[in-house]
């Protein structure tokens, strides 16, 4: 797929997902999936790094990361629930067994 950026065609894949990211949050759902796809298995750590970088692409890149990449998702929440309530059950035996 060729995406223009700056005014020129751009084939690469780094280069597609930075135009993309260029024009966060006014992107369709396609262009969403891709890019949390992007980050989630294709992107190396270098290639996050090297658009984290980019002073042009500092507030979308955040905006992005916040909305769709740091955030817990409902499995990860309820797991930190249970191993709470597991590490405080522990806690509670240990305190009353002494």
């Amino acid at each position: 797929m060729t995406t223009d950026i700056d005014g020129g065609a751009v084939t690469d894949r780094f280069d597609q997902i930075e135009a993309t990211l260029l024009r966060y949050p006014d992107i369709d759902s396609t262009e969403l999936a891709d890019l949390k796809r992007w980050f989630d298995k294709e992107a190396s750590a270098l290639e996050v790094a090297s658009l984290a970088s980019k002073e042009r692409l500092r507030q979308q890149y955040s905006d992005f990361r916040f909305a769709h990449i740091d955030r817990l998702g409902l499995v990860e929440m309820v797991l930190t629930v249970l191993a709470g309530i597991l590490l405080l059950g522990g806690i509670t035996i240990v305190a009353i067994g002494a």
